[in-house]
């Protein structure tokens, strides 16, 4: 577990030091971050979507436990945690709520705890992750961006806004790769993966220099670590959500004991960094946004030993 998470934290504290040390200029973490928004994250969640099979999304209820335990933790925010916050600040309380970190933590781990027979549910969980609940997110705050004076007016703003979104429209036109119909030469498919897995690591780095930027304010993004709202976002990230995914695995959709094992897990991940970078991009709350993400990074070593020691004596 050290491995997988120590250079996460690594990458942020580089982020750090790179500013506090005048290595980078005050700009930094506003470019990367477009850099990561309209370049990185588009190209990865391109790769992920041509190299999806119908066959690796086969199965239901895997899908169903792990897509309904994300979904209510993303609408709890919205049920108690409100008390006349802003809609755009919701969407992105929802989103570290219920958006695990699939791809830089999720893959590796189930590849360590469980073999190579963890690959198609751990794929499963990655590209709903990335694809549909990120995207969901994408289309509310743009929703919130764009309301006008009539229903109309703000959908066809909202469409016109996803359509020019390098995050929805990318990933969108990889079906055709994902459907055969168009096949990517070698070159085209390295490209993407090159830049596609610098999208993890410039979030990271992204989240340390917003922490080292020259803001007055700077003390109020330390105390984020201890608000009430961070905590109990970290609470239903790290223990409801997977508290609720085993108990549709085992009693509603009666999954096996290695598919329940492996669905929970990925459901118990500590949030994304795609949440921080929303944040920043749409201009909501990157403070409380930051703090979630590295406390459930920090937390999750003790809740992920927990479940993988309790979760087979359940079966």
């Amino acid at each position: 577990m050290f491995d997988i998470l120590a250079p996460i934290f690594g990458l942020v504290f580089l982020g750090y030091l790179s500013r506090r040390y005048k290595l980078v200029g005050p700009t930094a973490f506003s470019e990367l971050n477009r850099f990561v928004a309209c370049l990185a994250l588009p190209a990865l969640l391109f790769d992920i979507v041509a190299h999806v099979r119908l066959e690796q999304l086969g199965q239901a209820g895997f899908l169903a436990s792990f897509g309904i335990g994300a979904f209510a933790m993303f609408a709890l925010p919205f049920v108690v945690l409100r008390r006349g916050r802003p809609f755009g600040d919701t969407v992105l309380d929802g989103l570290c709520a219920g958006y695990p970190n699939t791809g830089f933590i999720g893959l590796p781990l189930a590849q360590l705890a469980f073999g190579p027979s963890s690959a198609p549910g751990a794929a499963i969980a990655a590209v709903f992750t990335t694809c549909i609940i990120f995207g969901f997110a994408i289309a509310l705050l743009e929703w919130d961006s764009q309301r006008g004076s009539s229903l109309r007016s703000t959908a066809v703003k909202v469409f016109n806004s996803l359509i020019r979104n390098p995050m929805v429209i990318v990933p969108l036109s990889a079906v055709v790769v994902s459907a055969g119909w168009v096949t990517l030469p070698p070159s085209v498919e390295r490209l993407l993966k090159l830049l596609g897995g610098a999208a993890g690591p410039c979030a990271l780095v992204a989240i340390g220099l917003f922490f080292a930027r020259d803001d007055p304010n700077d003390d109020k993004a330390w105390s984020a670590f201890f608000q009430p709202r961070t905590l109990a976002l970290v609470v239903v990230k790290l223990v409801l959500q997977p508290l609720l995914t085993v108990v549709l695995a085992m009693f509603v959709f009666k999954l096996d004991s290695r598919d329940t094992i492996l669905v929970t897990v990925m459901s118990a991940l500590p949030t994304g960094s795609g949440s921080f970078m929303l944040a920043t991009y749409y201009k909501r709350d990157p403070v409380l946004t930051s703090a979630v993400i590295l406390v459930s990074t920090v937390a999750a070593p003790l809740t992920l030993s927990i479940l993988l020691v309790t979760l087979p004596m359940l079966h």
